[in-house]
């Protein structure tokens, strides 16, 4: 059953990413704002994740929520499915997401992310990449938005060791004096990093308590890997125990 569940929440998301594109042409015709393109992509992310809720059956829930920082932040979330972009988007609405440069070169979808704005880092350039996302990243701060970052660089899938690329979590943790939001969730037990079949079930999103700015470089990346790793492999096996059990 949650094949065909995954086959019509897929069809369901071509169909709603199409609409939503068609709008990306008036919206670089009006020379749209930067908060009506994230208001516009709010629908797509709340149209996906309203789909897998009801659709598939795949909901989360958030604990933790008193760590949020009231004002910006650093968010550094572990990556292991499409579920947690998605869900982000939709949490935290204002945030400028850090992603890959290759998305720029998509036709009128570049425009889009770049007016969003995400920040859109070329990992081949090395130091002038990381200028480039210190840049933005303290632009978007001081507009009182928050940085989402994933600090792995590319998506693992559950059982995989967990490796994290630092250079760019390390860059805007020293250069921006900012607080970061360590955040750890179980989503690759649900929705694989090679498939696009979807098991229904209950994705945890757990926030940890903020790593206060000024701490040593190494000091902070030994912090963060250690606390997302061992809170991801908690809530792992918490949700493994609860299914064997049912």
């Amino acid at each position: 059953m949650y094949k065909l569940r995954s086959i019509i929440f897929d069809t369901a998301v071509v169909i709603l990413t199409v609409v939503v594109a068609m709008t990306i042409p008036f919206l670089w015709l009006f020379n749209a704002s930067s908060a009506t393109v994230r208001a516009v992509s709010q629908v797509w992310a709340g149209g996906i994740m309203f789909l897998m809720k009801h659709v598939v059956g795949l909901d989360y829930r958030e604990i933790g929520r008193e760590n949020i920082p009231q004002g910006p932040c650093i968010i550094a979330c572990n990556h292991q499915s499409l579920w947690e972009t998605a869900a982000l988007c939709v949490i935290f609405p204002d945030a400028s997401i850090v992603a890959k440069q290759e998305l720029r070169k998509l036709p009128l979808v570049g425009w889009f992310l770049h007016r969003y704005p995400m920040i859109l880092v070329d990992r081949a350039a090395g130091r002038q990449a990381l200028r480039q996302m210190n840049d933005e990243a303290r632009r978007a701060i001081g507009e009182g938005r928050k940085v989402l970052i994933f600090p792995q660089g590319t998506r693992q899938a559950v059982g995989e060791p967990t490796k994290f690329q630092p250079a760019g979590i390390a860059a805007l943790y020293t250069n921006l004096d900012t607080p970061v939001l360590p955040v750890a969730h179980n989503s690759g037990l649900f929705w694989g990093k090679k498939t696009l079949m979807i098991h229904s079930g209950l994705i945890t999103l757990s926030y940890l308590p903020v790593i206060p700015p000024g701490l040593d470089r190494k000091v902070f990346q030994a912090q963060l890997e250690r606390v997302i790793v061992a809170e991801a492999d908690r809530l792992i096996g918490a949700a493994e125990t609860t299914k064997a059990a049912s």
